[in-house]
């Protein structure tokens, strides 16, 4: 699956047991964007590879992105405590203070390996 970045959207991709959701997210409809990934994200847990990899680089996250992300890791919260072998990076630009605190914030959340990670 791969859904291309735009000015108010991240790119979406799913390949090979790695996740991946980068750039801007503040769509008009987060429930309509981020159907497609928790379609996926269900398809996937069905027959999933033997590592998952959950990758973020985020410039600005919307209240309404952000409750489909921790939905979103929520369920991969579930699959990792069933004994799946799950990781997430948690990218963040140097600068950015907002999105190195919600990375720390949702880290809190769960107990999956959450490493975030300073990107110069």
């Amino acid at each position: 699956m791969f859904i291309e970045e735009t000015k108010n959207t991240p790119s979406l991709s799913i390949s090979e047991g790695i996740f991946e959701i980068k750039g801007r997210s503040i769509p008009e409809d987060a429930y309509e964007f981020y159907l497609p990934l928790i379609k996926e994200t269900q398809s996937y847990m069905e027959n999933p590879l033997d590592k998952t990899e959950i990758r973020f680089h985020l410039e600005y996250i919307n209240s309404g992105s952000k409750k489909y992300i921790t939905n979103f890791l929520s369920k991969f919260n579930d699959f990792y405590l069933s004994g799946k072998q799950v990781v997430i990076y948690w990218h963040f630009d140097y600068d950015d203070e907002s999105m190195q605190e919600l990375g720390i914030d949702l880290k809190s959340m769960i107990q999956i390996p959450f490493h975030i990670i300073e990107v110069k």
